[in-house]
């Protein structure tokens, strides 16, 4: 028993040191064609017009373990109308941020479909946030662009500016494939002292190392050409045309670099995607496991500053909770060597 309690107490520390460093964990795992407004998401702008939806494919890498993607579904980002954003677990004003999705043109991208689909948010009221109104100072604008033939795309990031850049291998990458997916990192460094801070873009594809952050980003850095954010609170993902189409999905965003699966843990690549807890959001005490085994699995809950909620074995991939206070918790899952991590939404 001991020697258990010490094992939870250690699995408490990691997640603890995790969750601190991760602000947002999005892989659109709902129903499809569900909007994104009814999973946390919240428009901001045109919110009448052709809502964020789910998609029923998900992104997903095979031979980079990227920790994202491969769940559920994926945002469809493919029109005219809605932008939404979805928050932080904690404002950050120091540091870097790292916003890292997973993405896919969903069709050729036209001159018209040419336009910047996510960005980092500063709510109007920062002390006092309301969702629905984000400043219009929009931080680390990434764009997706024409290539040089219709079967490829290119993306692009400019610190503030709306107009889509164009400097091949300067403020917009080289040729990708249309019909490959991309992982993308978008960086925001804050800088001591006024209108100096910067922003940097990282494209991976499927098979390039991760593991650390590369010396030189893919594009950038770029700084000094609008004020600085006083604090960064979300991500959004914004429509801006009819002929736009792009599928985002795995997003994760973290105060560090730290984006391959569970470097903590000994599971594999594709384990991860065979076990899921549910009902998520949950509103009352029992939380079922479909994990595939019918072998004991031991469970540590903590709350998002790290605190150990629970420690158990289970035998029955049906875990217990005590009455839980609304909020966002973390449970790891330890089974036959394998070990996942979930966020769970007690409502």
């Amino acid at each position: 028993m001991l020697r258990f309690l010490l094992s939870g107490l250690f699995i408490g520390l990691i997640i603890q040191s995790q969750a601190q460093n991760l602000l947002l964990e999005e892989d659109f795992d709902y129903p499809a064609n569900s909007l994104l407004r009814d999973h946390n998401w919240t428009p901001h702008s045109a919110a009448g017009t052709n809502p964020l939806a789910v998609g029923s494919m998900n992104l997903s890498f095979i031979n980079t373990p990227y920790v994202g993607g491969n769940i559920g579904g994926a945002a469809l980002v493919d029109n005219t109308g809605s932008d939404e954003n979805k928050a932080f677990v904690a404002d950050v004003d120091s540091g870097s941020v790292y916003a890292a999705f997973l993405m896919k043109p969903g069709a050729v991208v036209t001159s018209a479909g040419t336009g910047f689909f996510f960005h980092l948010v500063t709510y109007s009221n920062p002390a006092n946030p309301d969702p629905s109104s984000i400043s219009t100072a929009f931080r680390a604008r990434t764009f997706i662009t024409q290539g040089s033939d219709p079967s490829t795309f290119r993306v692009g990031l400019t610190f503030n500016a709306a107009a889509a850049p164009t400097n091949v291998g300067v403020d917009v990458s080289n040729d990708l494939d249309t019909s490959e997916t991309y992982l993308l990192i978008v960086k925001y460094t804050f800088v001591p002292g006024d209108d100096n801070d910067e922003v940097s873009l990282y494209v991976f594809a499927d098979g390039d190392d991760i593991s650390v952050e590369p010396a030189t980003p893919t594009l950038g850095p770029y700084g000094g050409t609008a004020a600085d954010a006083s604090v960064l609170q979300g991500v959004a993902l914004r429509q801006y045309n009819a002929e736009q189409n792009i599928i985002v999905d795995g997003i994760r965003v973290r105060t560090d670099w730290d984006f391959e699966i569970d470097n903590f843990s000994v599971q594999t690549h594709e384990s991860k995607f065979h076990r899921t807890v549910y009902p998520n959001p949950l509103s009352g005490n029992i939380l079922n496991m479909d994990t595939g085994k019918n072998t004991p699995a031991e469970c540590v809950m903590t709350d998002m500053h790290g605190k150990v909620i629970l420690s158990e074995t289970i035998y029955q991939n049906q875990l217990n909770l005590p009455n839980l206070q609304t909020g966002l918790y973390m449970l790891q899952i330890r089974q036959e060597g394998i070990v996942t991590n979930h966020k769970v939404v007690v409502q």
